[in-house]
């Protein structure tokens, strides 16, 4: 179901660049400002992925969440977002505790998920450009014909 929803969900993958160029531009402004460079990197890029990750998960979540009743809905729905933030809870406590990543720098990496969606219009016209839905296309030629 994963595979599928990475496969098929355009606006999924339209965050995925959104949410990695948000990592770079904070990459560049950690390495110009601050030092140790791999250390904040680290918690970064781990927070990065942990985004691309809650994307998913939502895009997951959401599949599943069409097919339920309003009140299962609801606890679906509480469930999830419960989990995701448990899991990002374990991940910031750990690098924490281990010292093998800066918890701030993952928090900032965290914070792609947002930058990723509040991006997505923009990746979405760029993409646009680069290839063409074949439904918009079917009606743009059923349109040329009519003239």
């Amino acid at each position: 179901m994963i595979g599928r929803i990475l496969r098929d969900n355009r606006t999924l993958k339209e965050m995925f660049p959104g949410i990695i160029l948000y990592g770079g531009v904070v990459q560049a402004v950690l390495v110009i400002f601050f030092s140790s460079k791999i250390f904040r990197a680290v918690g970064l890029w781990t927070g990065v992925l942990c985004a691309c990750a809650m994307a998913v998960h939502m895009a997951y979540c959401l599949e599943t969440l069409v097919s339920l009743d309003e009140k299962r809905a609801s606890a679906y729905v509480k469930k999830t977002m419960l989990l995701r933030y448990a899991c990002i809870c374990v991940i910031l406590a750990a690098i924490a505790l281990s010292g093998l990543g800066d918890p701030v720098s993952f928090v900032l990496g965290t914070l792609g998920l947002k930058a990723g969606a509040y991006l997505q219009p923009l990746t979405h016209r760029i993409a646009a450009r680069f290839y063409a839905d074949p439904e918009e296309q079917q009606n743009s030629d059923s349109k040329e014909g009519e003239c």
